[in-house]
């Protein structure tokens, strides 16, 4: 079965990467999008060589302020936080980005990836934990599975407001 929003591309340069825009595609709703809040652009890189390779659309901030911009003009269901950005105020911002109307999956990126970072993640309403310095495969299968579970959440909602 093929997943809308996940399949290859092949022969895309990552110098063709989209960028969250108001653009309407067709089916926009299918797509995986996400906002990088961060100033590591290696990592920023990664993410963005991932978006082109299964034709996602990745937003770059370097502020929660910026990303509220972005997300505000086309609400995006994924906010990857770098833990290093805002001196290191992950928390208050993970509350921030929970606070928006989207309410996006907000994942905390960090160079430290143990058990008890990923407690403390969630109990400031992050969604995830997601190492800087993990294997490509292992961002993909996070931020697909982010994004399934914030349409399951929006589908919900739905079908609870039409009853």
């Amino acid at each position: 079965m093929r997943l809308p929003g996940f399949g290859r591309k092949h022969g895309v340069s990552p110098t063709t990467a989209r960028t969250v825009e108001p653009s309407v595609v067709a089916d926009d709703d299918l797509i995986v999008r996400f906002v990088v809040i961060t100033a590591d652009e290696d990592f920023y890189l990664r993410l963005q060589q991932i978006a082109v390779t299964y034709d996602w659309r990745i937003g770059r901030a370097l502020s929660t302020d910026e990303a509220k911009k972005l997300i505000s003009a086309k609400p995006t269901p994924i906010v990857i936080y770098d833990s290093d950005s805002n001196g290191g105020n992950w928390r208050g911002a993970l509350r921030s980005m929970n606070d928006l109307p989207a309410q996006p999956c907000v994942l905390l990126a960090s160079r430290v990836a143990d058990d008890y970072l990923l407690q403390e993640v969630v109990r400031n309403h992050g969604y995830d934990l997601l190492p800087k310095s993990a294997p490509s495969e292992k961002l993909i299968h996070r931020l697909k599975f982010a994004w399934f579970w914030a349409r399951e959440r929006v589908n919900r909602e739905d079908a609870s407001r039409s009853e």
